[in-house]
């Protein structure tokens, strides 16, 4: 059945194009416009060489007039077909271009000079490639061998502290968990593109670094290409291909082998601090919650029995977690092929392991690719990319932050198994529940995550006769995603212990026992499956030539179209018998259901030009219209233009003639409007659930429930993109052949018609919400600076690579409630103001005495202790209360977010480091964190540091009582509030260092081997920050917290040691 939102009507783009006549004429006429005859053409070899005489292979050799461009091969060689006359360009990366004329030889050698500088840098942008110099975006790129130095699981970590104003936060690293937030210019997640295709950040994660050959960032205008789901910026991946001219091939294998431990794991107290907190704490209770002065919890007995030894503290962090926990890589590809064929293949295989010493929990996977391309004919080239993975994690049944969440609360005095009987877990604890068992699969059961995704693109590329530099291009892509889950909850036995009971004479009466108590009952097994599919096609006509050796032109005209199908299906049985498998448990207790289904369409018209007048004066003008299906009929497609000016100030006579060491000078400015479809769902229907589980949505009928439809909100038929435009002012700065450089961007988003409900009422007889609307706006502004340094002294090169971004948010217009009076309306209103602004007090101090006490003149509780906290009357009204609160902090999201890659080579050794920070970001702690004995339960080491009576069990409301000073108030005390409370998690952390030595290839020449390298490395190395008892990349201080606080029970972010070895043949 079709629904409403899926495009019926393929004629339905032609007629809503139509509405853009000039806008499309103007486009199609510029790019397609241009002919030419051709003439007869000769055959031109040619080889490419260093000074040195030692060949250069992969150098590209471009023909100026035509457009055509070839390689050269593992010795240097090329052919090429050119008139007389014709101009060739010979680029190569790390040399300088030369330029070179035919004539009636069909000889040609090629000596290219060393260069620091990257203005002929090839980039990936939008539907397409651009030399560096060129650019008149704001666009910023890394290559394989930037990514790879970094060794981690998740590609998406691996490109950290490495783009300019792209901010990447690791918040965990929980196996197969791959939580890492991304975003450029702190606008949100990116589109991410992969060979030319939209996938998700969940597959860019999984990608296995050694098949990207670079990821290119759009991070203004430029991104408008990509209409649909652009707003956030676009990052570009592109995955390797094979290069070989010469039908030759090259094997590399590589083995990575790391040690992982964790990062900031608080320390809990042992029994003697415990109890010693705990008697405080009773103590500070007095005068508050008893009437009386209640006597100590713990006396002089039961301290002296774990000060002999006579019983044991118990720490559940190390009884629950290893110390180091291992992981590994392999990875092997093959490149090669000839004059028709090239191709690459790599299979790759990773596994890692959690850190419960149960070993249950664990992640592995595969990655395969394999790239093809083929020239079929003179004209035509067709190319054929498959790719994927299978992975597997598994853990056990209980959330891992339930895990971390028992390991920090429970008590130190509380023994791990009764009467320390590895056959007896205890089951008198915090919330019944044994931080030991719950790790282990094996007695409470697992959950098992499968996960398969294959891709295949097919592509060809035909050159039009008769229309010199005009291709044609055809591209079919096709997505199969599957998901397979266990979720196996299986009951298991805790114990409490009773013991013996003796009569006068020291006879037993009642034996002990060990008393079972089950939990997790009845065992469940539920698998759930979901399948998803993408399909996309693309026709394109791109256009490239030369004129009069001054004016370079392109353009491109394309069309896309992409389906997107999902849905979801769960299968749950109640077992009688603890078993794994769906079928053993009995029919009257199963349960099925289709958790959600949906489908999505998007249609695409991109045209895109660009003109460079002798390198000198650069334009690119491009549009895109699209059509999302997540909008009601009458106001799904929309219009995106885009502009961008450079000018190369460098290439005028006045810099170029006088300032020799100016190798470019540029600024460029954009300006561009971008949709975004991804804040809305599908367009809702009147009817958007309906119930299959029994006691949900339904009515009585005859006495029996009848499963039905529940509406939950009103559609809304103007619900429509909203817009994003932004501009961006930049300046391109290279000097002295590249020794220097600088690249400064000023950026501005405004977003209009972001989706948010009115405040207006509605009578409860309309049995609906009211819908969303387009309704409020935004602004996000900043600036980005990048300085590169590289040179070359001799033997040695080294590189210096410094980057520092700013991003501030505003809210423009809210949906607010109207204010009540002056003070509501600075307190509470959003419009007009940064986003993410902390309130509180201010701190003033903490009671040095009860002199200080008394004589304060704000008012104070009657259980005030000296230690305890004091804030500012910051309104003076004689009280301390809510109305003293006044921005004191941001949250969320660093204002200033850094990082730093400084590398060098001397004589076959190596050095990588890549540092990665953040400034200007601030959290508190919450729950174990912020104060200790947190429910009943534990606490932490640093809470020791308090205010204490220099005699334990002295009276703490007699004001003879002598103190001892501490960061922390008594046990038992108000927790920290306000700027007290506020911790600055700025940070700079050592994210790779990497060492590593290439035997030289003369050793190597009769083991037939090409390239032998051995590295060490390390992760997450060093961290300096003014967090001391958490991660500052934790969720609160990377983003995801809405009040600042830190999620202390994450998964602890890992500190992995790396060996390996690659080797080429």
């Amino acid at each position: 059945m079709k629904t409403n939102f899926i495009f019926n009507e393929r004629p339905l783009l032609w007629h809503k194009l139509s509405k853009y006549p000039r806008q499309l004429a103007l486009s199609s006429l510029i790019l397609l416009a241009p002919l030419a005859a051709l003439a007869q053409q000769q055959q031109i070899e040619g080889k490419v060489q260093t000074l040195n005489d030692k060949p250069i292979a992969g150098a590209s050799i471009t023909d100026l007039r035509t457009g055509q461009t070839t390689s050269s091969d593992s010795k240097g060689r090329f052919t090429i077909d050119a008139l007389p006359g014709d101009r060739l360009l010979i680029t190569y990366v790390g040399y300088q271009k030369t330029e070179m004329i035919v004539g009636q030889q069909r000889l040609m050698d090629v000596l290219l000079n060393e260069d620091n500088t990257s203005l002929e840098e090839v980039v990936v942008v939008g539907y397409g490639t651009q030399k560096k110099a060129s650019l008149t975006g704001a666009i910023s790129s890394v290559n394989n061998k930037e990514i790879a130095v970094t060794k981690n699981e998740n590609v998406v970590n691996m490109l950290a502290g490495k783009l300019p104003g792209v901010r990447i936060s690791q918040q965990s690293s929980q196996p197969g968990s791959f939580e890492s937030n991304i975003d450029i210019r702190g606008m949100g997640e990116p589109l991410i593109v992969v060979d030319g295709i939209p996938r998700d950040k969940d597959y860019l994660s999984r990608m296995d670094a050694n098949e990207i050959e670079s990821v290119s960032v759009l991070k203004d205008a430029s991104a408008a290409v990509y209409g649909v789901r652009s707003a956030n910026g676009v990052l570009l991946v592109t995955t390797r291909r094979g290069s070989s001219a010469d039908g030759n091939f090259e094997i590399n294998y590589s083995y990575n082998r790391g040690w992982q431990k964790f990062l900031y794991v608080p320390n809990t107290v042992d029994a003697l601090a415990y109890m010693q907190l705990k008697n405080e704490q009773i103590g500070r209770d007095f005068n508050s919650n008893y009437p009386v002065k209640m006597p100590n919890i713990f006396g002089e007995t039961d301290f002296e029995a774990y000060r002999n030894g006579a019983k044991k503290t118990s720490n559940y962090v190390d009884a629950a977690f290893d110390k180091v926990s291992p992981q590994y890589q392999h990875n092997l590809s093959i490149n090669g092929g000839g004059k028709k064929v090239n191709y690459f293949f790599n299979l790759g295989h990773m596994d890692q392991m959690g850190a419960y010493k149960s070993k249950s929990l664990n992640y592995n996977r595969w990655n395969f690719r394999s790239n093809i391309d083929a020239q079929i004919t003179n004209r035509l080239r067709a190319s054929l990319d498959l790719g994927g993975y299978a992975d597997e994690t598994n853990q056990p049944r209980t959330d891992i932050w339930a895990v971390y969440k028992q390991a920090w609360r429970q008590r130190p005095i509380v023994p791990i198994y009764v009467n320390d009987n590895p056959l007896y877990p205890n089951f008198e604890m915090i919330d019944n529940e044994n931080p030991v068992v719950v790790t282990d699969s094996k007695q409470t059961g697992y959950r098992k995550f499968l996960r398969k995704q294959f891709n295949g693109i097919i592509a060809l590329d035909y050159k039009v006769p008769f229309v010199e530099g005009l291709n044609a291009k055809a591209t079919y892509n096709y997505d199969f995603k599957y998901s397979d889950n266990t979720d196996y909850k299986k009951s298991y036995f805790l114990y409490s212990y009773t013991p013996p009971v003796y009569d006068g004479n020291g006879q037993i009466i009642t034996p002990e026992k060990y008393n079972a108590h089950e939990k997790n009952a009845p065992t469940t097994v539920r698998r759930s499956a979901y399948p998803d599919t993408h399909s996309l096609m693309q026709f394109s006509l791109n256009y490239n030539r030369r004129f009069a050796d001054k004016h370079q032109v392109s353009g491109l005209l394309l069309f896309v179209e992409e389906y997107n199908k999902w849905d979801s299906f769960y299968a749950q049985r109640e077992i009688m018998v603890n078993s794994e498998y769906l079928f053993a448990g009995e029919d009257k207790n199963q349960l099925a259901n289709m958790e959600g289904i949906g489908e999505r369409t998007a249609r695409g018209l991109v045209g895109k030009f660009n003109y460079d007048y002798s390198g000198k004066y650069l334009a690119e003008f491009s549009f895109r219209y699209d059509g999302s299906s997540k909008f009601p009929k009458e106001s799904r497609w929309g219009f995106f233009p885009a502009a961008s000016l450079g000018w190369r100030i460098s290439e005028e006579s006045f810099i170029k003639d006088n300032y020799k060491f100016i190798n470019n000078l540029k600024i460029r400015a954009s300006y561009g409007k971008l949709g975004d479809d991804r804040s809305a769902g599908n367009y809702p229907s009147t009817i958007v659930g309906y119930a299959l589980e029994p006691n949900e949505t339904g009515w009585i009928f005859g006495g029996n429930l009848v499963n039905g439809a529940l509406p939950t909100a009103i559609p809304n038929p103007n619900l429509t993109w909203y817009t994003s435009k932004t501009a961006d002012l930049g300046l391109d700065l290279d000097l002295w052949n590249g020794k220097l450089g600088m690249v400064f961007d000023y950026f501005n988003r405004s977003r209009t018609g972001l989706l948010a409900t009115s405040l207006d009422l509605i009578p409860g007889t309309v049995g609906a919400n009211l819908p969303q609307e387009n309704l409020e706006s935004d602004r996000t502004f900043g600036y980005e600076l990048s300085l590169t340094h590289r040179n070359k002294i001799n033997d040695f090169q080294y590189f210096v690579n410094a980057q520092v971004s700013s991003t501030k948010n505003q809210f423009v217009d809210r949906v607010e409630s109207k204010a009540g009076n002056s003070y509501d309306n600075w307190r509470n209103r959003n419009s007009n103001r940064y986003k993410d602004i902390w309130w509180g007090k201010e701190y003033a101090g903490q009671f040095g005495s009860y002199e200080q006490i008394y004589s304060h003149p704000t008012m104070v509780s009657s259980g005030t202790l000296p230690g305890d906290y004091y804030y500012q009357d910051w309104n003076g009204d004689g009280l301390i209360n809510d109305a003293d609160n006044h921005p004191i902090a941001t949250y969320n999201m660093p204002l200033i977010n850094y990082g730093l890659s400084i590398g060098g080579s001397w004589r076959g050794f190596d050095l990588a480091m890549n540092f990665q920070g953040a400034a200007k970001v601030y959290v508190q702690y919450s729950e174990v964190l912020a104060g200790p004995l947190q429910f009943d339960g534990g606490a932490l080491t640093q809470f020791l540091d308090r205010w204490r009576p220099a005699t334990a069990g002295t009276d703490l409301f007699n004001p003879s009582t002598q103190w001892i000073p501490g960061y922390y108030p008594s046990t038992g005390s108000a927790m920290a509030e306000g700027t007290r409370a506020v911790q600055n998690a700025s940070y700079l952390r050592l994210k790779t260092l990497e060492f590593g030595y290439s035997v030289p290839k003369e050793w190597l020449k009769t083991l037939k081997i090409k390239n032998l390298r051995i590295y060490a490395s390390a992760y997450n190395l060093l961290t300096w920050t003014g967090l001391k008892y958490t991660d500052p990349e934790h969720p609160g201080s990377a983003g995801g917290s809405s009040s600042g606080d830190i999620d202390v029970y994450k998964y602890p972010i890992n500190k992995t040691y790396n060996l390996g070895a690659s080797i080429k043949f």
